[in-house]
């Protein structure tokens, strides 16, 4: 409803004339089932606030306009209070002209307090008021509401007894208001001129109205407004002004609205200042201007930020020039006037702050000049005075001014974003994901390279600032590290931001959490968040205000039940941190009496936690407890300096900051799959399983990635890389090709070619060369492997060597070593087509082929020495006795005995006219029938023949054919190199095994009772709930049975080793119980 432009004229010049309010807007929202409305209540500019509670009992807080309301709800774009942050039984209270709204739990006597801004933004004024001190055992809170235009609240308990609480001073008022009986409502009029209290009187209510200036010393005045009947819904308005004051009712049966108008007069007290004269003539003052702001905006960065903080950031080396700080403001006029100011300004902050600042400020030049002037000096030509850095200083020095954001907790669970951004699109993608993709997942923003790359070698020490809501936890941080995090009144730090300050030795992380306890955050996204805390810093801040909160108990109750999740003595690079508590505000003659009441607090937990205490399991028994003085005082900044040493003294638990990067990133991974597991496990897991994705890259190019530029294999923990002698050369892996023989004899054809001696074949016996190519290929693949190899044991030198993963990434380099070798090895067999030995793959397909064109190179003897003549000699390649060019010509030339006989060079080869039988210059005529090695079953089933044939010479009787190879070559059962047995033929007896007489690593699941490794993983991305009233998706969680493969060797000779198959040749190592807990079913 809203009132015509007729009836607001006449309220204005009328108080008492009496307006008819009319239908003007129609706005309509849907909510889901079983959602309760516990306040709506219209705002300047048709906005809405509505509060709603779901069937679970938590709150959410809408502030939208009312064309805007219905898709704030179906998007869920509100402020959601937890129900057990916040209590079960609350009242509500709301100013909307201070713009705060108060929540007031009954049973837990808490005050919650949030704030909104110009963007419609709920946030919380600062941590939760506890009303215990002033409220005994059994009193329970009944009604509040907001003085308006003030920061005080009534609040009204079950002994009827009303009392004003301050939250400028954060005490209760002495006065109180003893009411006859516990009422049914209390409201206070919009002009913040008293209070009424509404009450049942039988089957009428009876209204009284309370004078705020009089409150607690006058009885009240009773209003007699008829027929008010019990349980009618009141409410306490204005109309057009704050001091036209209504009382509206809504009569349901009747459907109509009523108003009542109050007419409230107050006693006004006039105040008159006057001036007394002064004799003497009051000195002229100098002229000041009225708008600084580009000037006075350096004070509020002095004031917010740090000018010289205990731990200064120094990426800038002293190879850069640094010039002297000029500040130059470009103006028409005054420009004598901006150095003094800045010099006044620079004072006054001094005295006011007291805050260290060196010679820093002072040393800053300000001038003035005309833009013409500016222009001149900047463009004439002359060199600038200006600083000048390596470019990639400056960057680092620059990016981490700016901090990214990390990690959220929502709905009970922990959320690590990318480049600081939450994505929902990203967040259904990593449903059913495993630990080693959320971990890839996760990035860092413009601090990933200078993790993974620029300053990776450097040790990282990480500091962590916590505690309760604005308390200042920002502002210390940023003033012991030099950082700039944001920080106000109200809480504005949601879920985990990190800064970098890089110092010469090494990177100091900085993270600043939220506040613990908040009314948005359940008590497991409390504990999520502390675990991730406590689990990577080196030091961990917790500020508490002292005067408000003093149960330790509860405020470290987030800390205590995330000393129960990760065991430290299965992360020993966890949990390394010393806990210092920082009480705000201490005064000087308080601190050791503070101190001591902490300390037996602190040794109270201890005795009733035993060993499950979380100051020893979380922090090794580690705690400082420093009582800080008040802001604005020199010792407030002086004690950084100490916090500082602390830092310093810690130990170093993460050594480069590569190192640091994968552990941090781990364990955000395992916080949100609640994997609860052994850290170590899972960083192994995943480092095997990323130099598993670059092994055949490796092993081919000898590079780590090729894609989209060429990288070189490295450490990646430090990003330096792996300096070992390496060809650049490309081998072949022929696992998973579908051409292989093509493939490897391209490759082999390169790898040949690449051979400085490659020419001088034929040049030398052809063994002799074959015996050296061979050597060179050898040397090639072990140069590659060896290079390989010392590029895994970096990369793992800090993980366990008998961990399941790395064992499995050794086996699969072993076998691929294996495959590297045998893709070189030579066919060293004659040539089908000449002389000459194959130089094929050992495993080619086809014919024997030298890959020549299968000519002798050499020229013809006979012509040498009958006439000097270089004519080339028309024989094969490789061929035997002297070189001819024609062999009719010089010698017989008739057709050999034995043509057609494998090795037969078809001519006679002895002199003209011979009597005795004809025989070309071949050693052996062979028998050239296929090799008796044929028919074998191999143990894959396949079935094995030689594609050799019978080398014995044909005028020699032979039962059994067999060709020139004297070694099996046929492949090992366990692996894919050859046979190491010296007869070729023995794979026809009966049971022979084919073995290559080295050692294998066992290859059958481990077989001891059990199960090896139990891993959480999600294993179903479409698990859907559905309800009564609702549907949603959710990521469903289970214990997965690993069963590991067996680490024992088989020594040579043998295929299997004795004992039973093991995953582990630890004697200790544990096998979980098959069975599933009847509990978790």
């Amino acid at each position: 409803m809203d009132l015509m432009k007729e009836d607001k004229q006449n309220s204005k010049l009328d108080p008492s004339s009496i307006p008819s309010p009319r239908f003007c807007l129609q706005s309509e929202f849907q909510l889901p089932l079983g959602h309760t409305i516990l306040r709506a209540q219209l705002l300047e500019g048709q906005r809405l606030l509505l509060i709603v509670a779901d069937r679970f009992g938590d709150i959410s807080v809408y502030l939208e306009t009312l064309a805007a309301m219905y898709g704030a709800i179906q998007q869920k774009r509100c402020k959601l209070l937890k129900r057990e942050r916040i209590g079960r039984d609350i009242h509500l209270a709301f100013d909307e002209s201070k713009r705060m709204l108060g929540i007031v739990s009954s049973d837990k006597l808490l005050l919650h307090v949030l704030e909104y801004d110009d963007s419609q933004r709920l946030k919380a004024k600062r941590s939760a008021i506890s009303l215990n001190p002033w409220y005994g055992e059994g009193v329970f809170i009944h009604h509040a509401c907001f003085i308006c235009g003030s920061e005080e609240i009534l609040l009204v308990d079950s002994q009827a007894q009303a009392r004003v609480f301050s939250l400028a001073v954060m005490q209760l008022r002495p006065a109180v208001l003893n009411l006859p009986q516990v009422p049914t409502s209390v409201h206070c009029t919009a002009d913040g001129s008293c209070i009424l209290v509404i009450h049942s009187n039988e089957s009428e209510l009876a209204i009284t109205a309370y004078h705020w200036n009089s409150f607690g010393s006058t009885e009240g005045i009773a209003l007699n407004i008829p027929d008010l009947s019990v349980g009618e819904p009141l409410v306490v308005t204005s109309l057009i002004k704050r001091t036209a004051v209504h009382l509206l009712k809504l009569d349901l049966p009747t459907r109509c609205c009523q108003s009542y108008a109050l007419d409230i007069t107050r006693r006004h007290t006039e105040l008159m200042f006057r001036e007394r004269a002064n004799r003497r003539p009051t000195p002229k003052r100098a002229h000041k201007t009225a708008h600084n702001c580009l000037i006075d905006c350096h004070s509020e960065v002095w004031t917010r930020f740090p000018v010289l903080a205990a731990v200064q950031r120094e990426t800038i080396s002293s190879a850069s020039l640094r010039s002297r700080r000029t500040l130059v403001f470009v103006t028409d006029r005054d420009f004598d006037v901006f150095a003094p100011h800045f010099s006044q300004m620079i004072h006054s902050f001094e005295r006011t702050m007291k805050k260290p600042t060196g010679n820093l400020l002072d040393s800053v030049k300000v001038s003035a000049a005309s833009f013409n002037v500016f222009a001149q000096e900047l463009c004439d030509g002359a060199t600038w005075n200006v600083s000048q850095y390596r470019a990639g200083e400056w960057i680092v020095d620059f990016l981490c001014l700016i901090p990214i954001h990390i990690a959220v907790t929502k709905d009970n669970c922990f959320i690590p974003l990318k480049d600081g951004v939450y994505s929902p699109s990203l967040e259904r993608e990593l449903l059913g994901a495993g630990i080693n993709r959320i971990v890839d997942s996760i990035s860092f923003g413009w601090y990933e390279s200078l993790f993974q790359s620029y300053m990776a070698t450097k040790p990282v020490r990480v500091v962590s600032s916590m505690g309760e809501q604005s308390v200042g936890k920002s502002y210390a941080l940023n003033h012991l590290v030099d950082t700039s995090f944001a920080g106000s009144a109200m809480r504005t730090t949601e879920g985990v931001w990190m800064s970098v300050t890089p110092t010469e030795k090494e990177l100091i992380v900085a993270l600043d959490f939220e506040g613990v306890h908040s009314i948005e955050r359940s008590v497991q996204e409390d504990t999520l968040l502390v675990l991730f805390n406590t689990a990577i810093s080196n030091l961990v801040l917790f500020r508490n205000n002292f005067a408000l909160n003093r149960d330790i108990t509860g405020l470290f109750q987030s800390f205590q039940s995330s000393a129960t999740v990760l065991d430290p003595r299965e992360n020993p690079s966890l949990f390394q941190s010393t806990l210092v508590i920082i009480i705000k505000d201490a005064g000087e003659a308080d601190k050791a009496e503070i101190g001591r009441e902490f300390s037996l607090k602190f040794e109270k937990i201890v005795q009733d936690e035993q060993e499950a205490n979380f100051i020893t399991r979380l922090h090794a028994g580690r705690l400082n407890i420093i009582p800080w003085p008040v802001i604005e005082s020199k010792e407030f900044y002086k004690l950084f300096t100490n916090v500082k040493q602390c830092l310093d003294q810690q130990p170093v638990t993460h050594p480069s900051a590569g190192e640091f990067l994968h552990k941090m990133r781990t364990l955000m991974a395992k916080l949100k799959a609640n994997d609860w597991g052994a850290m170590s496990q899972t960083m192994a897991s995943h480092r095997a399983q990323l130099l598993l994705s670059w092994l055949p890259n490796a092993l081919i190019y000898g590079l780590q990635e090729i894609d989209p530029e060429p990288e070189p294999l490295k450490n990646i923990d430090t990003d330096t890389p792996i300096q070992f002698p390496d060809t650049q050369l490309q081998l072949l892996l022929t696992a998973g090709l579908y051409s292989q023989s093509d493939t490897r004899e391209q490759t082999l054809t390169v790898l040949r070619n690449s051979w400085d001696q490659h020419e001088m074949r034929q040049h030398l016996p052809d063994p002799q060369w074959t015996d050296s190519l061979s050597q060179y290929l050898e040397r090639i693949v072990s140069m590659r492997t060896d290079h390989v190899r010392e590029w895994l044991t970096q990369n793992l030198s800090r993980f366990q060597r008998r961990h399941a993963s790395i064992e499995e990434l050794r086996r699969t380099f072993d076998d691929a070593t294996v495959d590297l070798r045998s893709s070189v090895q030579l066919c060293r067999l004659q040539c089908t087509n000449c002389q000459l030995l194959c130089v094929q793959s050992r495993l080619h397909d086809g014919p024997h082929n030298c890959r020549t064109d299968h000519l002798c190179i050499h020229q013809c003897d006979f012509c040498k020495e009958d006439t000097g003549d270089r004519r080339a000699c028309s024989m094969i390649g490789g061929h035997a006795g002297k070189h001819i060019c024609v062999v009719d010509a010089h010698l017989c030339g008739k057709p050999c005995t034995f043509a057609g006989k494998f090795g037969c060079l078809n001519q006679c080869t002895k002199v003209t006219d011979h009597l005795d039988e004809h025989i070309c210059a071949a050693v052996v005529h062979g028998c050239g029938e296929p090799c008796d090695l044929s028919g074998i079953k191999l143990i894959d089933g396949s079935t094995y023949a030689c594609p050799g044939t019978c080398r014995i010479p044909s005028d020699v009787a032979h039962a059994r054919h067999r060709c020139e190879a004297r070694l099996c070559s046929i492949t090992c059962q366990l692996c894919k190199r050859l046979c190491s047995h010296h007869d070729h033929m023995h794979g026809l007896e009966e049971g022979e095994i084919h073995l290559c007489g080295e050692e294998h690593l066992c290859s059958v699941d481990c077989s001891v009772p059990g199960i090896c490794e139990i891993e959480t993983a999600p294993y179903s991305v479409e698990a859907t709930f559905t309800g009564r009233h609702e549907t949603f998706q959710y990521t469903k969680y289970s214990q997965v049975a690993r069963r590991l493969k067996c680490v024992k060797s088989i020594p040579p000779g043998q295929t299997k080793h004795n004992g039973l198959h093991n995953h582990s040749l630890d004697r200790k190592v544990v096998h979980f119980c098959e069975n599933r807990s009847v509990f978790l079913k």
